[in-house]
């Protein structure tokens, strides 16, 4: 099974926008005011940064994207037909890696902003982040973001406006709006769990995204043997 061709559920598209949550507030606050997903944010951050004169707070953003874009290509790597003959489990694996380097990062310690020690742990959650953003895609056919919320808005409020307006099926569209407004309700838990958890353990905070990652690991698995099961 494909890194496109994997099971849907409304469990796991929940749980990885609450982990796409989770990791972008533990990253910001722990890690130098860097986002780990939202690489929007980064872009303005940075551009801010430097048109302030800081240019070595601008840069400290640069790790996370080049290493967010290094998570996307991997992904796509992956997707490839000789990555598929050597890995028949794709999705398992990339979650897999993902949990190991957020596990990785737990371990580095808490650094000053701009040092190359933050910029080592901010970029290892982007770049975790950008595996997670790339593979999962959709939930119930419905194509949403799990690392960030602008998009996943945007279709709640068209979905919402289809059902007041009775526009298309109602019980599908209304079962999309309802979809949607879960993945973002999840997406603020899980920020707001994060920026709990840093506070609490500080770096080791990161590790919360790492036990969310493994329950939807669970959840896959299930789903593929229901699946193959027939």
């Amino acid at each position: 099974m494909g890194l496109r061709s994997r099971p849907e559920s409304l469990a796991v598209a929940s749980l990885l926008a609450a982990t796409g949550g989770f990791l972008d507030a533990s990253t910001y606050l722990a890690r130098g005011g860097v986002l780990a997903a939202a690489q929007t944010g980064n872009v303005v951050l940075m551009g801010v940064a430097a048109a302030a004169g800081d240019v070595g707070k601008a840069l400290g953003h640069l790790p996370s994207l080049l290493a967010f874009l290094a998570g996307v290509l991997l992904t796509e790597v992956l997707d490839g037909p000789r990555a598929r003959r050597l890995l028949r489990r794709p999705v398992r694996a990339v979650l897999l890696l993902q949990v190991a380097v957020l596990v990785a990062v737990g371990f580095v310690p808490l650094a000053p902003v701009g040092t190359t020690t933050t910029s080592i742990a901010s970029a290892g959650v982007a770049f975790a982040a950008a595996m997670q953003v790339n593979v999962f895609r959709s939930v119930r056919g419905l194509t949403y973001a799990t690392t960030f919320a602008s998009g996943n808005l945007r279709s709640l409020v068209e979905k919402t406006y289809a059902v007041v307006r009775r526009r298309g099926d109602p019980e599908s569209t209304g079962r999309q709006a309802r979809d949607l407004a879960t993945v973002m309700v999840c997406f603020a838990s899980g920020a707001f769990a994060g920026a709990l958890a840093t506070d609490a353990w500080g770096a080791r905070g990161t590790w919360g995204g790492a036990v969310l990652l493994l329950v939807v690991l669970v959840l896959v698995v299930q789903e593929t043997r229901r699946i193959e099961r027939g």
